[in-house]
């Protein structure tokens, strides 16, 4: 697929409901006083980045990957054993030879190559995101924090470390948000891949910080789908002029279908 040409869209919209207190952290201290507050926005609301979002959503996508027999280099050659210019100094290594290229064409296929197939959908040093996560939009929450204790823990003795108490800050269960992404020009196994993730998002997924300390356990619910042709007037005509695409709310669980069936278009 020409991926310099908009051809599909893909919007999947939800809502991410905390099943318990979450913290995302903003780096300084909390307004209640706390050593470690909580990222607000400019009404005190605490605010879910997109950047955490896809964030989760990509370290999902490459512990899912080889299910489906899809390539994901973790952004490390070492630890993948993957040739991918996700990874820093593979990048470094082979990046004279892409400069080298002298066309579109070219400078393509050898990205097609040299990219693994978290990092064609995710985005790299070299090539844009297809992918895209808006901030979470906060729609309920209890309209106040907690501040919460903790203490550093001695990793060889197993005890708290004396005098090394600290407080934070947390957002009480219950908090919602709906949250969209968007696709640009999905490939099949990619469309299967996100609806992996989504699935196990249903089921629950942790965000934030503190989560083995049980913060940030969220499901997602009211999972809805759209899909654009660019190339179908009617629909590029409702899209431009009226801002709506076509809902299709089986089209990820087919996706996920056909390439979990037996030779079902599975890479190698």
């Amino acid at each position: 697929m020409n991926h310099k040409i908009l051809q599909e869209k893909v919007r999947i919209e939800g809502t991410l409901i905390f099943d318990t207190a979450f913290r995302i952290g903003s780096g300084r201290e909390g307004e209640l006083g706390t050593e470690l507050g909580i990222l607000r926005d400019i009404e005190g609301r605490p605010i879910l980045p997109g950047s955490s979002l896809k964030g989760c959503f990509r370290s999902w996508c490459e512990r899912l990957a080889p299910h489906f027999g899809l390539h994901a280099c973790l952004l490390d050659r070492e630890l993948s054993g993957q040739d991918c210019v996700g990874d820093e100094t593979y990048r470094r290594q082979v990046f004279q030879e892409f400069k080298g290229l002298s066309s579109e064409a070219s400078k393509v296929a050898w990205l097609e190559d040299k990219t693994c197939h978290v990092c064609r959908l995710f985005g790299s040093n070299l090539q844009s995101s297809r992918i895209f996560f808006s901030d979470g939009s906060l729609q309920t929450w209890v309209g106040t924090t907690q501040v919460r204790d903790g203490v550093c823990i001695d990793r060889d003795s197993e005890t708290a470390r004396p005098r090394l108490k600290y407080d934070f800050e947390v957002v009480p269960p219950g908090a919602e948000y709906t949250i969209v992404i968007e696709l640009e020009n999905p490939e099949e196994h990619e469309l299967a891949l996100v609806a992996s993730v989504m699935a196990e998002w249903q089921a629950g997924v942790r965000l934030g910080g503190f989560t083995s300390r049980g913060l940030g356990r969220a499901h997602i619910a009211n999972l809805k789908v759209f899909h654009l042709d660019y190339g179908n007037s009617a629909q590029l005509q409702d899209y431009l002029l009226n801002r709506n695409m076509p809902q299709a709310d089986t089209l990820l669980t087919e996706c996920l279908e056909r390439q979990l069936q037996p030779g079902g278009g599975r890479h190698a």
